[in-house]
């Protein structure tokens, strides 16, 4: 009689614990399903293949990407299946874009590799030159922030950990003591570059693709992030954090040099004007008529004593192609006017970034066959020409990553259409996911997935003019 009595109690009791795992299970499949969406939405844009991608036990992976267009394919659930791939790793097709300059520069290179930082365990995303131009920054996705000499071109000054997932981006603040990180753990990490430690962590909303200082104070910087976020952050008032919210991602910044306006390229492909003190955006601006997902937004550096908002703007994006823009000579109040379009290097469904050079007051030379630069520090034993009477914008450069295991220079500083891929830089063995230039002098860094950086030098020849 006991016994029988038991059994309903233990059946109720069960079908309670059945139903709180039920409503738990259907709780969990929404979060997972909402975080899914994400993950699909960031495929799409920069951050296509996530680290769960990289991490996979069957593939042999060199940094975060490893697939390009023709080893993907997508099924009906937007999963990825790779192809030719071996129990070695993913093989990987490069074709020859590029070597009709390579031909072109046979008889001497423009820039040769001059030195290679080794020492980060995974691909290196991102690099940044202090403005002081000693230092150069790292960002992996090893999950550290490396400081590296570059008077001494070999020694790896500090390794900054703290991060729990891959490092995103990095940033110098103006007067080259601090750094700025963001990762993909939704934090942005400021770190004391003579204690080699952070000083202030900032949890953001969503996975961290941008970070920039204000170039006028220090104290402010601006992020933008997966969930559609940008955000601004006054270091003596963190709580009080300036959000916007965008319609699509956003993948890279620029903070203009006034401080007031911040410009942003997004995975829907365009260009937005934000005025902070409104609190809107002032102008938008459809970078091509596709919508590709913009990746990267270049402009000049500021160089010391000049306050100057840059005119022209490099905008990278998903459809193999950089953009040049004119901005007017009251940026960013004027219209955008595109005057260059540069092709030949990979940038589709990559998060690759560029560079401009525009060097001391722009007195370089740049032809053909060499690259004249007024730099004894390159290469004391070599003369170097002067050509004061040259057009300013005469020797533009900007160079670009690209998914290839190459980077490209061009030439951008002549008439509209008057563009020209001037080399394509060999040296790395995977992407090149971005490149630097020095502040001021013609000195190019690169970052690759072969968990490398290269430094690279301009050849260095001619008379030395009396």
């Amino acid at each position: 009689m006991e016994a029988s009595l038991k059994k309903p109690v233990t059946l109720s009791s069960n079908l309670d614990t059945t139903d709180k795992l039920v409503k738990e299970n259907k709780a969990l499949k929404h979060k997972v399903d909402t975080l899914e969406k994400e993950i699909m939405l960031l495929k799409k844009s920069i951050y296509d293949l996530s680290v769960k991608l990289s991490s996979s036990s069957h593939q042999r992976v060199i940094g975060p990407f490893v697939i390009e267009s023709g080893d993907v394919s997508q099924d009906s659930r937007g999963e990825i299946n790779l192809e030719n791939s071996t129990s070695g790793g993913v093989i990987r097709k490069y074709n020859d874009v590029g070597n009709n300059a390579r031909e072109k520069h046979r008889e001497g290179r423009t820039f040769h590799p001059k030195s290679e930082f080794k020492g980060h365990g995974g691909a290196v995303y991102a690099i940044h030159f202090s403005p002081c131009g000693k230092m150069l920054a790292s960002g992996s996705f090893d999950k550290t922030v490396r400081i590296w000499d570059t008077i001494s071109l070999q020694k790896e000054q500090a390794c900054l950990k703290g991060h729990k997932l891959n490092i995103s981006d990095v940033c110098w603040s103006n007067d080259s003591t601090s750094i700025l990180s963001g990762a993909y753990d939704q934090t942005c990490k400021l770190w004391d570059i003579e204690t080699s430690r952070y000083i202030h962590s900032f949890e953001v909303e969503g996975f961290v693709q941008c970070v920039m200082f204000n170039p006028a104070d220090n104290n402010v910087f601006a992020n933008g992030t997966s969930r559609k976020a940008l955000t601004i952050i006054d270091l003596r008032k963190s709580e009080n954090a300036l959000k916007f919210k965008n319609d699509g991602m956003i993948n890279s910044l620029y903070v203009c040099r006034d401080g007031q306006n911040i410009i942003t390229g997004d995975s829907n492909g365009y260009l937005k004007t934000w005025d902070i003190r409104a609190g809107s955006a002032l102008q938008s601006f459809l970078n091509e008529p596709t919508k590709k997902p913009i990746s990267n937004i270049a402009v000049s550096k500021k160089s010391l004593g000049n306050d100057e908002e840059p005119r022209y703007m490099a905008v990278n994006s998903y459809d193999n192609v950089i953009r040049i823009y004119d901005r007017g000579i009251e940026p960013p109040k004027t219209q955008l006017k595109l005057i260059h379009v540069l092709k030949g290097f990979k940038n589709k469904g990559w998060p690759i970034k560029s560079s401009y050079f525009f060097g001391k007051d722009y007195q370089y030379s740049l032809t053909h066959d060499i690259f004249d630069m007024g730099i004894s520090q390159i290469d004391s034993a070599d003369s170097v020409i002067y050509e004061k009477d040259k057009p300013l914008e005469a020797s533009l450069l900007l160079a670009t990553g690209s998914a290839d295991p190459y980077a490209y220079l061009y030439n951008v500083g002549g008439p509209e259409g008057t563009e020209e891929l001037i080399q394509r830089l060999e040296g790395h063995t995977d992407f090149v996911y971005a490149v630097d230039f020095h502040p001021f002098e013609p000195i190019l860094a690169s970052c690759s997935a072969d968990s490398t950086i290269k430094i690279w030098a301009p050849n260095v020849k001619g008379k030395k003019k009396s």
